[in-house]
């Protein structure tokens, strides 16, 4: 087995769905923003992307390669301690039997410095959790759209005494994989875990939710910062935009209380 550059992040998923399924998860940006930021992508070659992650859409970058359904190549400007350098990310969609395709993804352009470190080893323990976000959305949700609720606040203290905080808080410090569980961060939030990841850098939980709506919710901590973010979907008797505009204060104010 070739051995991983320790200066990329390339990792992979295993899917269900057809290329095209796929395609319109990762590569637009109604997809891209149903499970994981609001996104805008501009869908050819020299078009610009960009990502709202809780604080308006930003610069963003330069969409390189969009080969419909199998390349989407991307370039941005990212900044780690004193030095800024052009990251490439490209997303690559490969058939592998009837019903699934493999999601690969591959980070690389990254700076040499010790900022650079501690940076890659985070994007590599935040993307994995995206993929599994991403699994999620394509075994349950392919082709909807979500109403989101993406909320942050900093705990303080280190990386692992702010995930501890984050999952006594929400009632998930004996939480399994497979487990269905209701949290306690907010009423009627259900759903099984389908990923638990304490990393160095991010640690993170991910669950596929049965209530108050069907969706997937993301729990996260990252250098004593906590983050909570629900792709919600409609449902019958469930306005998923209405639901989203309702909870997002409370979970705001349920982070805030953590401190």
């Amino acid at each position: 087995m070739t051995e991983q550059d320790p200066r990329t992040v390339d990792l992979e998923v295993t899917v269900p769905g057809t290329p095209e399924q796929v395609w319109d998860a990762i590569a637009t940006g109604p997809g891209v923003s149903s499970w994981l930021h609001p996104t805008r992508v501009g869908e050819y070659a020299g078009g610009e992307f960009a990502f709202d992650m809780g604080s308006g859409f930003s610069d963003g970058g330069t969409v390189t390669a969009y080969d419909a359904p199998e390349r989407f190549a991307t370039e941005a400007t990212w900044p780690a301690g004193e030095e800024t350098t052009t990251l490439a990310t490209e997303w690559l969609v490969s058939t592998r039997d009837e019903g699934t395709c493999v999601v690969g993804m591959v980070m690389s352009g990254f700076g040499t410095g010790d900022d650079w470190d501690g940076e890659i080893d985070a994007l590599r323990e935040g993307m994995g959790l995206a993929l599994e976000t991403l699994r999620v959305y394509l075994t349950h949700f392919a082709g909807r759209r979500s109403a989101t609720v993406a909320e942050g606040a900093r705990l303080g203290g280190s990386q692992p005494d702010a995930w501890q905080a984050l999952l006594a808080a929400a009632g998930l410090a004996d939480a399994r994989v497979g487990d269905h569980v209701t949290l306690d961060a907010t009423p009627g939030l259900a759903g099984t875990v389908t990923a638990l990841s304490p990393g160095e850098h991010l640690s993170g939980v991910v669950l596929h939710l049965d209530a108050p709506a069907p969706g997937i919710a993301d729990l996260a901590t990252a250098g004593g910062h906590a983050t909570v973010h629900l792709s919600l979907f409609d449902d019958a008797g469930t306005d998923a935009a209405a639901l989203a505009d309702r909870e997002g204060p409370r979970w705001r104010t349920w982070l805030e209380e953590i401190r």
